[in-house]
Parts: C-alpha cells; structure tokens; sequence
C-alpha cells in the first residue's frame, strides 16, 4: 500500500506537470490575409487601432526600417511589397497606399508570419512581415516648408481648402513671410490636416494646409492624434532647419504642437 506522503508527493508531480505543459509556447499559425484582416480588431494589423490611439506613440529605435521596393503585387486591400533592407531582402504586407517600384521608404514595426498563405496570387510566403502602419517615403519631408510642385498640387485640388480663417490663429502665409523673425516663437496655425505620418519618434506628424499660401505644407508635431480631413487649430513652437534623421527634415516646422478645442 502507498504511504500517505508517497500518494501526497506523487500527486504534486502529476499537478506540477499538467501546469508546466498548459504554460508552455504556443504556436501561432500563419493565416490569409482576408483571414487576418477579420481579426484586425484584437491585433492591431491592418487597422486604425494603433494609429488613432495616441497613447500607443512610441519610439523610433530599431523598430525602423529603411527599405528600397524592389516588387509590388496589388490586391483589392492589400499590397505585397518585396523590399530590400541592407543585403537583406524579403516581403512586407500592408494596406492600400501610393508606393513605387525602385523608391526608398521608412516603416516602422512589423509582425513577423512564416509560411504565410496568400490565395490571392496562390502561394505562400516562406517569411513576410505584416505592417499595420504607413510606409512614408524617404523624400517625404522635402516639399514641406516649401510649395508643392504642379502635380502634386494638381492630386490634390479637391482637398484643398479655398481659406479657413480661425479668431487667434495666424496664416501659414504670414508665418511663411515671417519664419526667421518668429524662430522660437509660439504661434496658433489652423488648417485641414491633409496627411498624418503617426508614432513616429514618439510624435504625430500632422500637414497642415488653410488655403493661403497656394499648396504650403506645413508640418505641426504633437503628441494628439487627428484625422486627415479635420480642421484643427495648435499651438507649437516655430523651429528653422531641423533635421530629425530617418528622412525627417524640414526648412520650417512647427514643433510640440498642443490641439487647441
């Protein structure tokens, strides 16, 4: 007959077992993309979720990629891009959006997916990274601070505003006018936010535009995420050659921006 102690020791055993096993990695399969996307409500990828929470705005760090496109294969919702990072090449996935063949761009992140399925094209990736974010161009920041040329300002005639004219906020045009007096100044800037490049450096990365300087993007940091379309008033402070690394630099931005209700 087992002692009281051998039965109490051999059950410990067997408790300390089971937990070690339910504890243990779990593997997470790969899964389609249209699959993926039906859960973009608890991941994060391929949604707005990370991008309209400011409390998620982190630090660029490692997290940010610097890649040349080297392939593009378009979906109805997705694009499948085969970039090269250093010597390294491989496939991201993300969301519609303007990317060229042959160009540099910065992410940041990315969720790693082995054998990946895609039944759109009917293969599957040995590695591809999922990006939740936008791809921002390397060349981004070098119409901001100066007029856009002719065909970006004829992309985006529609979005324009024709003036808004806010009580206590100065026009981008007199800023414009005035940049070096006003350098380490607080000014109010109000404008239709035609772009957002978010979390990034711990910063949204918000383009303003009210209408009065034909097509001038004017960039504003804050920590207070908007939607493009809204019209927004900040006040920041009036910084001259400022150059953030990562392809951020500007000859005029408008920096610690505070939303002004």
């Amino acid at each position: 007959m087992i002692s009281k102690f051998k039965f109490l020791a051999i059950t410990a055993i067997l408790l300390t077992s089971i937990l070690a096993c339910n504890n243990g990695p779990k593997k997470i399969e790969a899964m389609p993309l249209k699959q993926q996307s039906n859960t973009q409500k608890s991941s994060g990828i391929f949604s707005n979720e990370s991008t309209n929470n400011p409390n998620k705005i982190g630090p660029v760090s490692s997290n940010m990629h610097k890649v040349k496109v080297n392939e593009i294969l378009k979906t109805k919702k997705y694009l499948y891009l085969n970039v090269t990072e250093n010597q390294d090449t491989f496939w991201v996935a993300t969301r519609l959006m303007d990317i060229e063949v042959g160009k540099t761009y910065y992410y940041k992140g990315g969720l790693l997916k082995t054998n990946f399925e895609s039944k759109d094209f009917n293969r599957t990736f040995d590695k591809i990274y999922l990006i939740s974010g936008s791809l921002v161009a390397a060349n981004h920041a070098s119409s901001a601070g100066t007029k856009q040329s002719k065909a970006s300002n004829s992309s985006k005639t529609k979005n324009t505003p024709k003036n808004i004219t806010i009580k206590g906020s100065m026009k981008i045009s007199e800023l414009v006018k005035n940049a070096k007096k006003l350098e380490g100044k607080t000014v109010q800037i109000s404008g239709v936010c035609t772009k957002i490049n978010p979390e990034i450096m711990k910063r949204n990365w918000i383009h303003l535009d009210d209408g009065s300087n034909n097509g001038f993007d004017l960039v504003v940091t804050s920590d207070t995420f908007i939607n493009e379309g809204t019209v927004a008033t900040f006040k920041g402070t009036v910084t001259l050659n400022k150059d953030f690394g990562a392809g951020y630099k500007y000859d005029l931005i408008i920096e610690n921006g505070v939303l002004i209700p």
